[in-house]
């Protein structure tokens, strides 16, 4: 039976591919007296099956183990509405991958340099319902939600919004030459940068993406 200490303890599992780091994992949370090490893994499916048989408070994982991989983890937490909280600890910080995690439902996301105290810090943050980010995970989020907007929301000329704004309207190219004093031929340049950067090929097409993506505001 478990005692009074140890059940309001955060219960926690370690895995990562090299026993090494694996052991510095839970050296650290044995050492920290809010934490409780309850399980170890090498691999994604071993840590599948220790999170639904121990459901422990939060996950502290390699994002690249064999087998399953940390996205693949996370759909399973969220599908089998497990309790647990992942944090994944990895080599570096890719743009993507950290943006991924995060979307995927990850709490935390922290570098293989993380010192003692800031991965306690983190768990107990994240059992408590946060989100931990260190600043090198928060500078590969924010770039990629800036790269994605980016793609998302072309950056499109003045000449190209007005010749968007014309096509919504369903003027043809030579009503559109007309009212801007341009050639169609120009009018159909700026059509074919702006089919280009919508990637589409015909005018419907246009216009709908356009609508989508909040260009015809």
């Amino acid at each position: 039976m478990a005692t009074v200490e140890s059940a309001s303890r955060i219960r926690v599992v370690a895995a990562d591919l090299q026993p090494l780091f694996r052991e510095s994992i839970a050296r650290v949370v044995r050492e920290c007296p809010d934490l409780e090490l309850v399980g170890e893994a090498a691999g994604g499916r071993e840590v599948v099956a220790l999170l639904r048989t121990l459901r422990p408070d939060v996950a502290v994982l390699d994002p690249e183990l064999p087998d399953l991989d940390g996205r693949r983890i996370l759909g399973l937490v969220l599908v089998d509405e497990l309790p647990t909280r992942v944090i994944f600890v990895s080599d570096g910080v890719a743009r993507t991958a950290a943006y991924d995690l995060v979307e995927g439902g990850a709490a935390g996301c922290l570098t293989k340099g993380t010192d003692r105290d800031e991965l306690c810090e983190a768990i107990i943050s994240v059992a408590g319902g946060g989100v931990f980010l260190t600043g090198d995970s928060q500078l590969a989020i924010v770039r990629e939600i800036r790269l994605r907007a980016t793609i998302d929301r072309p950056i499109l000329t003045e000449r190209e919004r007005e010749v968007l704004r014309r096509l919504a309207a369903g003027e043809s190219a030579p009503a559109m030459g007309r009212a801007m004093h341009l050639s169609v031929g120009t009018i159909k340049t700026h059509l074919g940068n702006l089919y280009e950067k919508l990637d589409v090929s015909e005018r419907a097409a246009a216009v709908a993406v356009a609508m989508r993506r909040g260009l015809l505001e």
